[in-house]
């Protein structure tokens, strides 16, 4: 199976949009981590890349079902790893020190 789209947004941030939240910080992934039927973990985004655009799912079920059509997601071995992951695991460093151009209005969705 391929990498996950996600992973390339957080190794290159710089390269895609961002949601600017009301209090001035930016977002381009809130992972989540669920279960499914079988009991397998997953993470994904819940803010997801669609034709271009950033969606923001508002429910986890409905992003889950999106990122487990589209191949973005990455199966964990356990529910520790996974929440350990969607909790900010994911940050590499240089996508924790990122911070996008105040004149980078045309990133922001």
């Amino acid at each position: 199976m391929a990498e996950p789209e996600f992973i390339d947004r957080i190794n290159n941030p710089e390269n895609y949009p961002y949601i600017k939240n009301s209090d001035g910080s930016v977002s381009s992934h809130r992972m989540a981590a669920e279960t499914d039927e079988d009991g397998n973990w997953y993470v994904f985004p819940t803010i997801q890349l669609i034709d271009g655009k950033l969606k923001e799912f508002e429910d986890n079920s409905k992003a889950m079902d999106s990122a487990l059509k589209t191949n973005n997601f990455l199966k964990m071995k356990d529910k520790a790893e996974a929440l350990r992951y969607a909790s900010g695991g994911y940050k590499t460093k240089k996508f924790k020190a990122f911070r996008p151009p105040a004149s980078d209005t045309a990133k922001f969705e």
